[in-house]
């Protein structure tokens, strides 16, 4: 009949041979993955080599690393985790939270927004530096610089009823 101890169909799936509950076989394995899962699910297992970041001497205080690929750890067992999480969730988009460790990532877009609710481009890279257990690479406050560098320069102002572009930077004009 089909139905299971409660009356319901099973959801087990039901093939026709056996050649249907084979899975797939590549000869190579970049042909199974697609770019978009690249980033995702093929990184996990690789290994990355974080040796040459250089830890600070109360490194045991803060509460996050750091990356020079624009990636952040932070530990939320640290005491300073709400002030890190709140601080981190104004500059970076959030990879993964897990119980033990958050994972963020600075874009173009996140350090735009922050720049755009008030945070200062030399703040954003003293507030890191200061949390951070590892001294800040150069490729990361780099990055933090040209993202930010080009917001605030022109604005659109509306005056009697038309459209203007204004700024105090003559070379934006």
């Amino acid at each position: 009949m089909g139905l299971g101890d409660r009356g319901r169909p099973s959801k087990k799936p039901k093939f026709s041979s056996k050649e249907d509950l084979r899975t797939p076989v590549f000869e190579d394995e970049d042909a199974y993955y697609t770019e978009e899962l690249e980033n995702d699910c093929r990184d996990e297992g690789k290994k990355r080599d974080f040796t040459k970041l250089e830890l600070k001497p109360d490194h045991a205080n803060r509460p996050l690393w750091a990356c020079a690929d624009g990636r952040i750890f932070l530990e939320t067992f640290s005491p300073l985790y709400k002030q890190a999480y709140d601080f981190l969730i104004a500059i970076a988009e959030p990879v993964c939270r897990s119980e033990s460790m958050h994972e963020y990532n600075l874009t173009p877009h996140s350090l735009y927004a922050a720049v755009s609710v008030g945070l200062e481009t030399e703040t954003i890279i003293a507030v890191l530096n200061k949390l951070s257990k590892t001294k800040l690479p150069k490729e990361t406050i780099d990055f933090i610089q040209a993202s930010t560098a080009n917001y605030g320069k022109v604005k659109l102002v509306l005056k009697k009823n038309r459209y203007f572009i204004e700024s105090p930077f003559p070379e934006a004009r």
